[in-house]
């Protein structure tokens, strides 16, 4: 029980509220808040049971949802703020990109920059600054969505994810450098439809936690093969790294996915920075990281406790106390 006598779970939902209500003004939210908690306290008083009562307001997300509404602010669910997540990721990601073909394009060859043949030259030295701020072409349209109107979004990432695919399968050695950006690009498309829809739930976490941990797998298996040598610090890092990652995955546990972006991101870092004959598996490895972990990490904070996409009842801002007839004697 808290101090006001509300139960632990009661001010758990509320928290979470106010949570979903921290873009609003904090008078407002303060106000519906203290309604909220007025709500529970006399619902409570006359007998009903907790969890009936939170059913009927619904999930914290849909009445924040409600508020902005009628305080004529955009309204955000769940499945929005994860594409527009997704979609900065697919912003940074794009940068990262261009940067990476501006300076390190035509040869997967490692080449002394310096001493390279015209040919073998990146972008920027052999065309001009002006050619090279073309490349950052996908990763603006991956962000297209974000300034977008609501209505077009959905339709705006599905056909840059096409286009990024399209571009990427018919443009050799440099469509090759965009793949992990179609991947993510992907995500930003699928992950609202499914947060919008529930989809998902176990087996999604399960795929998602077996697909990180496969690296580490297939190292422990090469290595007791005798196929590879791994010392203690490589073991460390591909195999009990996925290993754990994945582990975190399939447990539906935020870190997990959290960690596997940023890994994904770090091997694409240093696939650039050391490039050689596995660059081209390093970087699309890295990538199908990247949009894993950012995915699983932006539907898994879609709702406040509730499961990624899990539909609520009609929100009511302002609740009302139970009617007389609903109270218990």
């Amino acid at each position: 029980m808290s101090d006001d006598g509300l139960p632990e779970a009661a001010e758990t939902y509320l928290r979470a509220l106010g949570a979903e209500l921290s873009e609003i003004p904090p008078d407002a939210a303060h106000e519906i808040v203290a309604d909220v908690r007025a709500h529970i306290a006399d619902a409570l008083d006359g007998g009903r049971d907790l969890t009936e009562i939170l059913a009927g307001l619904g999930g914290p997300d849909a009445v924040a949802g409600q508020a902005r509404e009628e305080l004529g602010l955009p309204v955000q669910d769940g499945a929005e703020r994860a594409a527009r997540t997704l979609s900065l990721v697919a912003l940074a990601a794009g940068v990262l990109i261009a940067v990476c073909v501006s300076f390190l394009l035509p040869s997967a060859v490692p080449v002394d920059p310096l001493q390279a043949e015209p040919g073998e030259q990146g972008v920027v030295r052999r065309f001009g600054a002006g050619i090279a701020m073309l490349t950052l072409l996908p990763a603006l349209l991956v962000a297209a969505p974000l300034v977008l109107p609501g209505r077009v979004r959905g339709a705006a990432r599905l056909a840059a994810a096409t286009v990024l695919t399209v571009s990427a399968c018919a443009a050799g050695e440099i469509g090759l450098y965009y793949l992990p950006l179609a991947l993510v690009a992907w995500a930003a498309a699928i992950v609202p439809w499914a947060v919008r829809r529930g989809a998902g739930g176990r087996w999604w976490r399960y795929l998602t936690g077996g697909l990180v941990a496969l690296p580490g797998v297939l190292v422990a298996v090469a290595s007791a093969g005798g196929s590879v040598g791994v010392g203690w610090v490589g073991a460390s890092l591909w195999i009990a790294g996925p290993l754990a990652a994945g582990a975190l995955c399939a447990y539906g546990i935020r870190a997990g996915y959290a960690v596997t972006a940023l890994a994904g991101a770090l091997v694409m870092i240093l696939a650039m920075a050391e490039r050689g004959f596995l660059f081209a598996a390093f970087w699309l490895f890295g990538g199908l990281y990247l949009a894993i972990g950012a995915g699983g990490y932006a539907a898994s904070r879609t709702a406040g406790g509730e499961p990624a996409g899990t539909p609520g009842p009609p929100a009511r801002t302002r609740p009302a106390p139970a009617p007389e007839a609903d109270r218990g004697p």
